[in-house]
């Protein structure tokens, strides 16, 4: 064979090689556009998914701050920038100003919108901001449905991918299955109507719609994703689960005091149960949620042990004292606690008897708006008027020939404005008393009994089960607020070594237990000092006063529809 024979052949051969890599790089370039661009399109697509969540959280959040506002500043809620509605009774809207977050080229504006609903929830769930039976209620539980709009940019398509599908990933939303995986649960973009308020209208099928979306200058629809969650915002009662708390200072307990809890619920308290006991017996868990409150920074413990958390608003405790405190220690908690007004009778009552009896023996029946009622309830309770109570019995009705659980309420302001227990205050078992003071309190708590029985109630009226097992929610004290600038006074003197049950709301007294005493129940007050072998044993089936103080977010859900 020739040597040079196919010579004049090698160019052949590198023209189908060029040709092969071109092919495939057209190909390949093909594949990395195609990719590309079907990438772009999902990420702007999940971008704007978790923006407009993000959106609808922020509008959540405004109304939410709102919301808070009721209790301190009730003339502005709902009346800032973007807010509309009936002032007084809502719902009220919210509407973005100024859209927010990335510039859209479209608009030249922020890409994302927020808009909220609030609404406040039926009546039945309102809460009373005071023990009294005539307060007036808290603007009650609020209702904030927020949506988030983010624009979504780019071509008007929907992507491909599905990397949710992967074995071992969840969906967007549980259960979401029959509307698809991954990028598949995004067509709910909305390219020429919202497809929400087409099919659901408000949310609650009230006026479903064509809603158009949003043009830009030329007229075009913008395609948007859009986001919706609902909250429910409800009050912070300030007082349930504390055993004392106040506006001030604290001392206490004894040296060899104690301040620990139990449930009524489960009988009497009983020392074998109590948080030193060991082996750890039954309901030894409720012995350890006697929880302090203290509203300034003066907080002095004389080395007696407080078997719950302890806040203070400046404090310095540290958390080495839990020596003597076996629960958490913050000292940066704000307290506030609504002060008790003045006390009257409602309009259509009228005092039971006067000159006030020693011995109360309460109506089978009391007037109330016109209709006789049992006095089965506060709303029902027969009223009583002393300018200066002591050597006072009080009775529950009875039927035949045993006492029910009845219901009494007695003021106490007179001119010498004092609660003077120096002799006796009786309640016999089945009595359930409020006793409202406008002086201060001086008693020898030898001389108190209150008969009444924990997790022993008596029946109702009626006959019925009566609910209220605790003995110390049985007689309850209310303080009312003194002018500004003075201060009530509690004082309890053991006189030997007692046991009080009974419930102290006093938000304007100096609190002062001296001696050997026993004491059931919970106290709000002003200032709380207990010296000696003073133990303060909290029943966690009181909810003290009801006062709301703030607003919480009790429920976040994402309406996935």
């Amino acid at each position: 064979m020739k040597p040079n024979e196919h010579a004049g052949e090698s160019g052949s051969t590198l023209v189908c090689a060029m040709c092969t890599i071109l092919i495939l790089s057209v190909i390949g370039g093909n594949v990395l556009l195609n990719c590309t661009t079907r990438y772009n399109v999902t990420s702007k697509q999940i971008k704007g998914w978790k923006d407009a969540l993000c959106a609808a959280e922020a509008g959540g959040d405004i109304a939410y701050a709102e919301t808070r506002k009721a209790l301190k500043n009730p003339t502005t809620v709902f009346t800032g920038p973007g807010w509309s509605g009936d002032q007084a009774n809502g719902p009220w809207t919210y509407t973005m100003p100024d859209p927010i977050g990335t510039i859209d080229p479209a608009t030249s504006k922020g890409s994302l919108t927020a808009s909220v609903t609030v609404d406040r929830l039926p009546a039945s769930a309102i809460v009373t901001t005071s023990p009294t039976p005539s307060a007036s209620p808290t603007p009650g539980f609020y209702r904030i449905r927020s949506v988030g709009t983010a624009r979504v940019s780019g071509l008007r398509r929907g992507g491909m991918d599905d990397a949710m599908t992967a074995a071992g990933r969840t969906n967007f939303v549980a259960g979401s299955k029959a509307r698809g995986y991954g990028d598949s649960l995004l067509r709910k973009i909305d390219f020429q109507f919202d497809h929400f308020i087409a099919t659901y209208g408000d949310g609650d099928g009230n006026n479903p719609h064509a809603s158009p979306v949003p043009v830009d200058a030329s007229g075009n629809p913008l395609a948007q994703v859009s986001r919706r969650i609902e909250l429910i915002s409800v009050p912070v009662l300030a007082s349930t689960g504390d055993a004392i708390r106040t506006s001030g200072s604290f001392e206490g307990p004894g040296s060899s005091g104690v301040i620990d809890s139990y449930d009524s619920k489960n009988g009497a308290y009983n020392k074998d149960i109590a948080p030193s006991s060991s082996p750890y017996p039954a309901f030894f868990s409720d012995s350890r949620d006697a929880n302090v409150a203290v509203g300034g920074s003066t907080f002095i413990d004389q080395t007696g042990n407080i078997y719950g958390n302890v806040t203070t608003n400046g404090a310095t405790l540290k958390p080495q004292l839990d020596k003597y405190i076996f629960g958490t220690i913050d000292n940066t908690v704000t307290q506030t606690i609504a002060p008790q007004p003045r006390v009257t009778p409602p309009p259509s009552r009228s005092y039971e008897v006067d000159p006030t009896p020693a011995i109360i023996d309460p109506p089978s029946t009391v007037m109330v708006d016109g209709v006789a009622q049992p006095p089965n309830s506060w709303a029902n309770a027969p009223w009583y008027h002393y300018t200066y109570f002591r050597n006072v019995i009080v009775n529950p009705v009875i039927v035949g020939g045993t006492a029910r659980e009845t219901y009494i309420n007695i003021v106490v302001d007179g001119a010498n404005n004092a609660v003077s227990i120096k002799e006796f205050l009786h309640i016999n078992r089945g009595a359930n008393v409020r006793i409202y003071f406008t002086g201060d309190v001086d008693m020898k708590v030898a001389l108190f009994k209150n008969l009444n029985q924990d997790g022993a109630p008596l029946n109702n009226i009626d006959g019925t089960t009566s609910t209220n097992v605790s003995a110390s929610n049985h007689v309850q004290f209310y303080g009312v607020s003194p002018p500004a600038g003075v201060t009530q006074r509690v004082d309890l003197d053991a006189n030997g070594n007692p046991g009080i049950a009974a419930v102290w709301y006093v938000p304007g007294a100096d609190f002062e237990a001296k001696g050997n005493i026993n004491m059931f129940g919970a106290v709000v007050c002003k200032s709380f000092y207990a010296n000696g072998n003073c133990f303060f044993h909290f029943d966690k089936q009181i909810g003290l006063g009801a006062q709301a103080t703030d607003y919480r977010i009790a429920s976040y859900v994402e309406d996935i529809r």
